[in-house]
């Protein structure tokens, strides 16, 4: 199963950023790959709550749907998709206050795993899918560290 994790600090504190990034109807605004959910619920989801999500990654039109697994304010939120095909990913943010020294602002880490069941997609995401969805991961926590910096993200 291919995973993938990175860090970034936000210009937020904790329960700012965790609002902001637990409500997936705010993902485009930050992520490319995401085209929109539905419902378009703008509120930070709870554990339980179901939405289905619109994405082009590594160059496919996907439907995914979700649900919220675990929602623990500040700390983490973690969701389960899976997709017509069979495949599946989770997705887990962890927020943590930076350290002392650091200055003000969050910790944010993104873990994204996921399992592709069509032998062809598999092969497309060896290839050169998985270096692809790093590109645009490095890119959205780019524009996600740029999102905090320029206003505080309403809540």
């Amino acid at each position: 199963m291919p995973s993938q994790s990175c860090r970034t600090r936000l210009a937020a504190t904790p329960e700012q950023a965790y609002d902001y990034l637990s409500t997936p109807a705010r993902w485009h605004e930050w992520h490319a790959a995401s085209l929109g959910t539905v419902p378009d619920a703008p509120r930070s989801l709870p554990a339980g709550a179901t939405f289905e999500e619109n994405i082009r990654a590594a160059g496919f039109r996907r439907r995914l749907r979700w649900q919220v697994v675990a929602a623990q304010r500040p700390a983490h939120w973690e969701a389960v998709a899976t997709m017509d095909d069979g495949s599946g990913l989770r997705l887990r943010y962890d927020f943590a206050a930076a350290a002392a020294g650091d200055g003000d602002g969050t910790q944010f880490t993104r873990t994204l795993d996921y399992t592709l069941r069509p032998l062809w997609l598999r092969v497309v995401d060896a290839v050169f899918g998985r270096r692809r969805i790093r590109r645009e991961t490095a890119a959205a926590m780019l524009a996600l560290q740029r999102q905090f910096a320029q206003r505080a993200p309403p809540g």
